[in-house]
């Protein structure tokens, strides 16, 4: 159960290649041998409301988080997300 999550602002959508990071992500976990292929997700959450300290709008990010379920070792779980970072 490795669940790839995007949150990104809504003022990148048209920039974003999300479909083709996602396809990437999730062929990389799969390799891993660690999870079933049936349990490998990824998914964008956009935000359309947001708010930086300085209070201006034209700015955007993207928070990335990769949730594993439980009976993983902390070292495989270090392997992975060095690979992903990687």
């Amino acid at each position: 159960m490795p669940h790839f999550y995007a949150e990104c602002t809504d003022n990148i959508r048209r920039e974003a290649d999300l479909p083709t990071l996602f396809a990437k992500v999730n062929e990389a976990l799969a390799a891993t041998g660690i999870f079933p292929l049936a349990g490998v997700r990824s998914r964008a959450i956009w935000l359309d409301t947001w708010q930086m300290a300085d209070g201006k709008q034209d700015y955007a990010f993207v928070h990335m988080t990769l949730k594993i379920g439980h009976g993983r070792t902390l070292e495989s779980r270090q392997q992975v997300g060095e690979m992903l970072f990687a």
